[in-house]
């Protein structure tokens, strides 16, 4: 079994507190709280790290996040007219960073497209067949009027050529789509046992997001656009960025705890055609994503005297056997259990896949450079795994020179009453590569 490592402590990070490796801080910070995901992380902490390394008084200096998610670090690092670039997997989620990068709108095509949207719906088509057209989850989430006015929304953004506005406009159009739902679609969950109170038209609560938006950007709009941002699967190298091209990474990797990112957007996915059914899903999404979840792979797939022959492997033998026995552990818990979950072999895909994200982490850094990485430790089936250290030891065997490990917060107490629940006490963490 894996042990627990000790926590380090050093006042540089004497910033950090509970709430730094949630969302929570940006859903009052504008442009940040444009894409509401509850598996983000503060941009206090970017802004923070942004102070602690100096990053505003070095002109060239440049962050790299191989885990754009939402834009967090993308976002924070362009207010503070610090260079960043960054990596992210799925291609919805790559237009929510353009437009939050996007702060070069004018108020005349504001006001012009904002005003073809609502002529449109004011000429909206009655021939529009819902079972045709929509995606069969959708029909379960909106009001068939409703639904009508989001498609036509929807069809008319697509029909604006210049990208930036399009985009600015899809993405008012992701959170209209929360406001106006039957049941409330807070990401990750549908809660489909309870009702939204909503009385407004798709048109007010459509303009009305965009109206925030565009004010959101008024005191922007002057500065530098610093951040640029890939469509790219972080466990490859991407030829776009140079060799110790960046000073500074700043993520927040997926945790190992099943969470699956392509179910979870799928609302969101579904209404742009981006997929359609459980294959899309997993082609054009979860294929492109660290293996975070059990959904993400075949079990029958795997190859126990494959995963040993993997670079993965034969660069941690020094870690390989104690995985493996973990591994063991996991499955014989499992079955103790009852347990369906494969999380033994979820748990040796994750750290394959981690290991691939660290080469790649550590080839952008400039020689001295440092990653910070926000995660927590889990514990399948009840068996305590010490991720936040185990990814440190990875990073040594692949040449970074040491690591530091920080706690944030105690976690996973709200899920105590779940069947298979463990009363193990976890941790999130910054882990500090250098």
């Amino acid at each position: 079994m894996l042990l627990k490592t000790n926590t380090q402590s050093t006042e540089d990070m004497n910033f950090l507190h509970i709430e730094i490796g949630s969302a929570k801080d940006n859903q009052k910070s504008p442009v940040h709280n444009w894409y509401k995901f509850t598996a983000g992380f503060s941009y206090k902490f970017v802004e923070e790290i942004i102070l602690l390394e100096k990053l505003s008084q070095k002109p060239n200096s440049q962050i790299f996040d191989p885990f754009a998610g939402c834009g967090t670090t993308l976002v924070s690092s362009q207010k503070e007219g610090v260079k960043a670039v960054g990596n992210e997997g799925q291609a919805f989620m790559l237009d929510v960073i353009k437009a939050k990068l996007n702060w070069k709108i004018s108020k005349r095509s504001f006001d012009k497209y904002l005003l073809l949207i609502k002529d449109s719906l004011l000429k909206k088509s009655k021939k529009l067949d819902l079972n045709q057209y929509a995606h069969p989850l959708l029909l379960t989430l909106y009001k068939d009027e409703i639904l009508k006015d989001l498609y036509i929304v929807k069809n008319t953004v697509n029909s604006i050529k210049a990208e930036k506005y399009r985009l600015f406009f899809k993405l008012a159009l992701s959170q209209t789509l929360h406001k106006v739902s039957i049941h409330p679609i807070a990401v990750p969950y549908i809660s489909r046992n309870k009702i939204l109170s909503n009385d407004k038209s798709v048109w007010e609560v459509f303009s009305h997001i965009s109206e925030i938006m565009f004010k959101d950007i008024k005191e922007l709009k002057e500065k530098e656009s610093t951040s640029k941002i890939y469509l790219h699967d972080s466990r490859k190298p991407n030829r776009y960025i140079k060799n110790k091209q960046c000073d500074i990474c700043i993520t927040s990797p997926p945790y190992l705890n099943n969470l699956d990112y392509g179910e979870v957007s799928k609302v969101h996915t579904h209404f742009f055609d981006i997929t359609n059914s459980w294959n899309d899903i997993t082609n054009r999404v979860r294929k492109k994503l660290v293996t975070g979840a059990t959904t993400h792979y075949i079990e029958s797939d795997f190859i126990m005297a494959d995963f040993l022959k993997s670079d993965f492997a034969l660069k941690n033998k020094n870690l390989i056997p104690e995985l493996v026995k973990t591994a063991d552990t996991i499955k014989a818990f499992a079955k103790e259990k009852s347990g369906k979950k494969s999380f033994h072999l979820l748990t040796l895909l994750y750290f394959k896949d981690m290991y691939d994200v660290l080469v790649e982490i550590k080839r952008v850094l400039k020689r001295n450079g440092t990653a910070y990485l926000i995660l927590g430790d889990s514990a399948p089936y009840g068996v305590f795994i010490p991720t936040t250290e185990i990814l440190g030891r990875i990073a040594k065997n692949i040449g970074f020179d040491s690591y530091e490990i920080h706690k944030i917060r105690d976690r996973g107490t709200k899920w105590k009453s779940l069947r298979f629940r463990h009363s193990l006490a976890l941790t999130e963490n910054v882990l500090v590569l250098k």
